[in-house]
């Protein structure tokens, strides 16, 4: 490039620094500009990289994977009888007194758990699984719930509902022959009733508390599929053994009393109870002697405060005397035999923890 001349035709000089492309002093500002730019664009990278760790850490807690990590240990649990790890990843909805069903010493008695499942889709308050039980496959839909520590649950809507009642009051019911109080004992009712929810599987129902009373017992299913569960049970309330045959040892200490002085007449036989043992003669008697061919048979029906002895079968009895067929001044004594029909009858009550027998 040209340089032109100056006033005095000297060469006019560019200082050194601007030749060679340097700065004077008042270029400090843009060495500054240059270094914020510098540090705004690793900040950025800092700020870009940390986004994705978040964005990963989010993803890696998504809802959908944690109801069915939650639905995974709930069917694992159900596979393996444990009855308290289910009930931990679980809300029944029920207070704690009505959680006695969930636990183990329960649920591990239990027959027909599921033997398997397959998770098929997982969604923020539900999972679809695939679940077989004593291998029948059904497709279930697992609804969750929150808990109010933010923990994934199987919800309450899952839960079905074992109902058990009975024909009388009782003390306590079985399952799966552990005892659970009936609730209300002793308030009077006519019946006892219990409804609990229950994990899937077969449970087996009974009665207990009173060794006078016992009952056949019952299966209640709760299945998968909710159109074949049998969950509702009335448990009909019997005489026990020992009832039985202590009410037998009973009626036979009445008998040895009516046969040891003989009722003269039907009214005093059935005011001492001693139904079938009267003799229907009216002119005096000697010798007495009973022969029982066959025992009377007798079933007991509950009442409300005890059991009604109600006859069966009548038994079979003789009685041989002699009576006087002339006068008093005058007897003449004639061998007579007599057959009679004795019956059992009475009422059974509970005195003091024994049963007692009651004429009626």
């Amino acid at each position: 490039m040209e340089i032109p001349p100056s006033a005095n035709n000297q060469p006019h000089l560019t200082p050194y620094l601007q030749q060679q492309g340097g700065t004077f002093p008042e270029g400090q500002p843009r060495r500054n500009r240059k270094l914020i730019i510098a540090i705004a664009a690793g900040a950025a990278v800092v700020l870009t990289a940390a986004t994705a760790g978040v964005v990963l850490l989010v993803s890696s807690l998504s809802p959908a994977q944690d109801v069915s990590a939650t639905a995974e240990t709930y069917f694992q649990a159900l596979i393996d009888g444990d009855g308290e790890k289910a009930l931990s990843v679980s809300d029944p909805g029920v207070p704690e007194n009505e959680k006695a069903l969930l636990q183990s010493n329960v649920y591990k008695n239990a027959g027909q758990h599921i033997d398997g499942y397959r998770i098929m889709d997982a969604r923020s308050d539900f999972v679809t699984a695939e679940v077989t039980q004593n291998g029948r496959k059904q497709e279930i839909i697992l609804r969750m719930t929150k808990s109010p520590e933010g923990e994934w649950k199987v919800g309450a809507k899952n839960f079905q509902k074992i109902r058990l009642s009975s024909t009388r009051p009782v003390e306590s019911f079985t399952v799966n022959g552990v005892d659970v109080a009936a609730p209300g004992a002793g308030t009077g009712a006519r019946d006892s009733q219990l409804l609990m929810p229950a994990f899937p599987g077969e449970y087996t129902l009974g009665i207990s508390g009173d060794k006078y009373a016992t009952a056949e017992e019952q299966k209640a299913l709760v299945s998968i599929d909710r159109a074949i569960s049998k969950t509702t049970e009335r448990l009909t309330v019997i005489p026990s053994q020992l009832l039985l045959d202590e009410t037998r040892t009973l009626l036979e200490n009445k008998r040895s009393e009516c046969t040891a002085t003989t009722p003269v007449n039907a009214s005093e036989a059935s005011r001492r109870g001693c139904s079938g043992f009267a003799l229907y003669e009216y002119r005096p008697t000697r010798n007495l002697k009973w022969t029982i061919e066959k025992e009377p048979t007798f079933t007991l029906l509950r009442s409300e405060d005890g059991w009604i002895i109600q006859s069966e079968e009548a038994g079979k009895a003789s009685v041989s005397y002699e009576v006087n067929s002339g006068r008093d001044d005058a007897p003449q004594w004639e061998p007579k035999v007599e057959l009679v029909t004795p019956r059992a009858s009475g009422e059974i009550q509970i005195v003091d923890g024994k049963a007692t027998l009651k004429d009626r």
